[in-house]
């Protein structure tokens, strides 16, 4: 069975089968110790002492930067997420700068859909930022 098949059928996304291939967890087809594993890791998947398990070993800031950035889909996402929020204070990022980073980093060309992602992330940083400063978390 290949793992496109597998995917269908699987509480595990295609894109979580795929990078296990490309790291040599898995084969591609799949074999029959594979398939073993995958039973085993569907049965303990999102189960809250796992991943209380695998958290612990982040430190409180690491593991809030994994919540916050949970919903973004892609590393480029997660690129402009992070170059965003690492800001200083009164520093500033056009994001013609951000859009030409992401096209040299990751090696494609940003479309429109993309840039509108885009503009999405930086009023996410921003008012996050701004929630933290009325409630008074962060230095005014």
């Amino acid at each position: 069975m290949d793992i496109e098949t597998y995917a269908g059928q699987s509480r595990l996304s295609h894109k979580i089968l795929r990078w296990m291939v490309k790291n040599k967890i898995l084969n591609n087809p799949l074999s029959g110790t594979d398939l073993m594993g995958l039973q085993l890791i569907e049965k303990i998947w999102g189960r809250r002492e796992i991943l209380r398990a695998q958290l612990c070993q982040f430190s409180k800031k690491r593991r809030q930067q994994l919540i916050d950035s949970a919903d973004l889909k892609t590393k480029w996402e997660r690129y402009a997420y992070s170059r965003l929020s690492n800001l200083e204070k009164g520093e500033r990022l056009p994001l013609k700068k951000l859009f030409d980073e992401v096209e040299i980093t990751f090696g494609f060309i940003l479309n429109r859909a993309h840039k509108a992602r885009l503009y999405r992330v930086r009023r996410r940083v921003y008012n996050e930022r701004n929630q933290l400063l009325k409630s008074g978390k962060a230095e005014a």
